[in-house]
């Protein structure tokens, strides 16, 4: 009997840690499904879905490097100030192409961290400037009610050209 206990008792646990590691797997491909989606929302300058992935009060800032002919800092509080500086830094583009990968993502409850590799090329309207290339890495803090949601958003530049 105390055998059976035992074995009863193992077979719990087994099966509780497994259902634990499966629901983090999931939250793991949800929140590379945000960014893989905050990409394409900029590759297909689809403002809908950019929208959708980020929280209406979100912090983004723009580190650009010291190289960078944009210089400095941007800092952008609320969803409608991002969406809107989004739509005019592309409105100059034709296309663009953002690569992300390395994905480190931290999960504590329902919050989560992620750091993602950049590389991002713009094709650029004005055929004086064909592209820019971007490299970088972005810092995201995410929070999961129904799905997960971007809250603070950072992108620090390490070299462009």
């Amino acid at each position: 009997m105390k055998q059976i206990c035992l074995t009863m008792f193992l077979l719990f646990a087994v099966n509780f840690n497994a259902q634990g590691q499966n629901i983090e797997l999931r939250d793991r491909f949800e929140i590379i499904d945000v960014m893989n989606s905050y990409a394409l929302a900029l590759d297909t300058k689809d403002y809908s879905l950019l929208r959708s992935i980020f929280s209406t009060d979100v912090e983004v800032m723009i580190i650009f490097d010291a190289h960078s002919p944009d210089g400095g800092e941007v800092k952008i509080t609320g969803i409608d100030d991002w969406i809107e500086y989004v739509e005019k830094a592309l409105d100059g583009t034709r296309a663009s192409q953002h690569l992300l990968g390395n994905p480190m993502i931290n999960i504590s409850g329902k919050k989560a961290t992620v750091r993602t590799d950049l590389q991002a090329t713009e094709y650029y309207k004005d055929t004086k400037k064909a592209k820019t290339t971007v490299w970088g890495f972005y810092q995201t803090n995410m929070v999961k009610d129904k799905n997960w949601k971007i809250t603070k958003h950072v992108l620090t530049s390490i070299g462009s050209e």
